[in-house]
């Protein structure tokens, strides 16, 4: 059955002054975030501004990406955290879970809609998930505690509030010891819409130095992950903090891409600008359509031709089609896989052209 359209907007971002009920809602943000509306014609209001200017001008210099300003961040230093032992014991994944290798992961809200994938005889290439939280179960109503026993969770740390600051390392050490291996930065500090960080380039910097740069060496550790909404957001805030950040340690770069359903090539362009830039490994954390939309037979063909190339091209390490959501990857009635959600479980295809000069995939 094919996926119907709707109109999805992100209504509980975590403003500075978060307090412990906003943080208990954060990962449980479904019952708010999703107003399903059927339409034909628009599926995502989400990111409705990122048509962005690199997109408008369809070019990027190297020398505007790498120009940034200075911020006075020297005084601040890495907090200490301890690393307790671990002393969790990891059962076999329950049947019908399978565990794979692929680059695939979930964007997520309601653990329970991350059940469908990753079973027994599907040949599934989802093996990863995030829900904008620490954990992958938490809130009042613990509408996250059925995450996927196949998938790996990887923690974010949504801003730089300090009430989730503090649960940070005992929630880092836990997810180590059940397997996760890399953490997520800021999301979206470069944007102050509804579901962005809000945060100026001192901000991140100075809070990526105190809580996440302490488990350097001991779990890979991402950028803050910025959108495509042009300067001086997106790539503009990323040059900002990479040069006042040098210090830092990156293990990779989380991005998001929002666009419309014939941009297949601006995101090419946008995932490449990225990596021939900071030579870094990408992790594309969301991407999907914006609010120009589009029919459900075009909606397919950019999820397979996109996946198609991201598996493809060696350094990108992970991705997260958005998202895992009814009506997106889910079904309307949120009892199984869409349509979409079928082809971005299990599809594959083979790169139609290796560039040998490089070692990537070009999609003519």
């Amino acid at each position: 059955m094919a996926a119907s359209t709707t109109t999805t907007t992100r209504t509980s971002s975590v403003p500075s002054t978060t307090t412990t009920s906003t943080l208990l809602q954060l990962s449980s943000r479904s019952s708010t975030l999703l107003q399903s509306t059927s339409t034909s014609s628009s599926k995502s209001t989400l990111h409705s501004s990122t048509s962005s200017s690199l997109h408008s001008t369809g070019t990027s210099s190297s020398s505007t990406i790498r120009t940034f300003s200075v911020y006075n961040t020297a005084t601040f230093a890495p907090t200490s955290v301890s690393s307790p032992p671990c002393t969790a014991t990891h059962s076999a994944v329950p049947s019908p879970y399978v565990i794979n290798a692929g680059k695939r992961g979930l964007v997520y809200t309601n653990g329970t809609l991350t059940l469908p994938y990753s079973q027994a005889g599907q040949k599934s290439l989802v093996n990863w998930g995030y829900n904008y939280y620490l954990n992958p179960g938490t809130g009042t109503n613990q509408i996250n505690k059925d995450f996927n026993p196949a998938l790996t969770f990887i923690p974010m740390l949504f801003n730089d509030n300090d009430e989730i600051g503090a649960a940070w390392p005992a929630t880092v050490n836990a997810a180590i010891c059940n397997g996760a291996d890399a953490i997520l930065s800021f999301n979206e500090p470069d944007a102050c819409g509804d579901g962005s960080a809000c945060m100026t380039v001192n901000q991140s910097v100075v809070g990526h130095r105190k809580y996440m740069e302490p488990f350097a060496g001991r779990i890979r550790i991402g950028a803050p992950a910025v959108t495509n909404g042009g300067p001086p957001s997106s790539l503009t805030y990323l040059s900002e903090f990479m040069g006042n950040c040098t210090d830092c340690t990156i293990d990779f770069i989380p991005i998001h891409w929002y666009s419309c359903v014939y941009c297949f090539s601006y995101l090419q362009y946008y995932v490449e600008t990225v990596w021939n830039t900071y030579g870094i490994p990408i992790w594309l954390t969301e991407f999907g359509i914006d609010s120009s939309g589009g029919t459900d037979a075009l909606y397919q063909s950019f999820i397979k031709e996109s996946i198609s190339w991201l598996d493809a091209v060696p350094y990108v390490e992970r991705y997260a089609y958005f998202g895992d959501f009814d009506d997106y990857l889910i079904n309307s009635n949120g009892t199984g896989l869409s349509a979409q959600g079928v082809i971005y479980n299990n599809y594959t295809a083979p790169c139609p052209n290796w560039n040998n000069s490089n070692g990537t995939c070009t999609f003519s």
